[in-house]
């Protein structure tokens, strides 16, 4: 990439990277402390437009230069069912529909349950939220590999994606992380697809984007996806990587637990995190919901910047000699001044609040 910008003559260039070195140094620390013994780590971290802030590519770049994030292609396990969920969304159904839950006895491909947890019915909110295999793989029946397939490449998977195979549903079709991720941003942005990039590009004007801007969701479809994605990480198999804030994610993990990944965003980023063997040899007791969530929740509390407040030393009360006067603005509830924009009185401060680009951000005024 670097090279296609400079290949414009011998003229001195200016070249400006949209790696921050800030998120660089959290994540080359958080995947060194992460416990993962003799396993990888890859992690990879997005803005919802593409621009790729953070990369580690393995553990030790001196001991394997091989980028685990661009050019490994391994099993997505069930961070895949974000594909099926939004396919079954768009054709229709919503979050408290319910589907068959129950073991699958007939036909050759009879997938489990994570732990022999069944029911009669489940919602697709439950389902998801919880992984069931089951119900994604019914899900995938209904509605038909091709929508689920077509939806996809839509959101920029361009890895090969079997047909005719029900276990495509719970992620078998391997894939980079660095595809995965920009998959799950183009979900956070509401825009799709989103083409992950470590160089800044000019921004489309009006006109372009009217004519050929990116694709997006309708309001239900992103909304229900969401609701999807928050469910799983606030209540399902992705609660290790819970965040005070609000928080979008799915845990997954190959057969036999020889990939195990976790893909979410909050706070206007989106992390992809992978941990396996490089000879694809069975991982002992990790999961999903348990390392990768962790450190993805790690990487995230620290980008933040957010830290528990240090203790006040101790202050000797004196006697204001009159009358003390309430200098507190009083906290003063959002009055909406515009579309997803309004204003309200917080804490002392001024707090405006809009939405760009489907992401919330909030302008604190002293």
């Amino acid at each position: 990439e670097a090279r296609k910008l400079s290949d414009v003559g011998y003229a001195r260039q200016t070249i400006r990277t949209t790696l921050d070195a800030r998120l660089q140094g959290i994540a080359r620390r958080v995947t060194a402390n992460s416990g993962v013994g003799k396993a990888q780590v890859a992690l990879v971290a997005m803005r919802p437009n593409g621009e790729v802030v953070a990369m580690v590519g393995g553990r030790d770049y001196a001991a394997s230069p091989f980028n685990r994030v661009t050019q490994a292609r391994r099993q997505p396990g069930s961070t895949f069912k974000l594909f099926v969920y939004l396919a079954a969304l768009k054709d229709g159904k919503e979050p408290d529909d319910l589907i068959d839950n129950g073991p699958i006895t007939a036909g050759s491909y009879q997938p489990k349950n994570a732990g022999g947890a069944y029911s009669d019915t489940i919602t697709l909110e439950d389902a998801f939220a919880s992984s069931s295999n089951v119900a994604a793989v019914r899900l995938l029946r209904e509605v038909g590999d091709d929508k689920v397939i077509r939806m996809a490449r839509d959101l920029g998977v361009t890895s090969p994606l079997a047909r005719g195979d029900p276990s495509l549903a719970l992620g078998t079709s391997s894939m980079t992380l660095l595809e995965l991720t920009a998959a799950y941003a183009a979900v956070a942005a509401n825009a799709y697809p989103v083409v992950p990039h470590a160089f800044k590009e000019e921004e489309n004007g009006w006109f372009e984007n009217l004519f050929f801007g990116p694709e997006h969701f309708g309001t239900r479809v992103h909304d229900d996806i969401e609701t999807l994605l928050r469910a799983a990480v606030n209540r399902g198999t992705g609660r290790a990587a819970r965040l005070p804030q609000a928080n979008f994610g799915k845990t997954g993990t190959s057969q036999d637990s020889r990939d195990a990944l976790f893909v979410g965003y909050a706070n206007g980023l989106v992390v992809g995190i992978w941990v396996g063997n490089d000879d694809n040899s069975p991982l002992h007791g990790v999961v999903g919901g348990g390392l990768p969530a962790r450190i993805w929740r790690d990487f995230m509390v620290q980008a933040s910047g957010k830290r528990a407040p240090a203790k006040a030393p101790p202050t000797r009360e004196t006697d204001p000699g009159g009358p003390v006067q309430q200098l507190d603005v009083p906290d003063i509830p959002a009055i909406p001044v515009a579309d997803k924009t309004s204003i309200e009185v917080k804490d002392g401060n001024a707090v405006i609040s809009t939405e760009i680009g489907g992401t919330r951000v909030d302008l604190r005024l002293p």
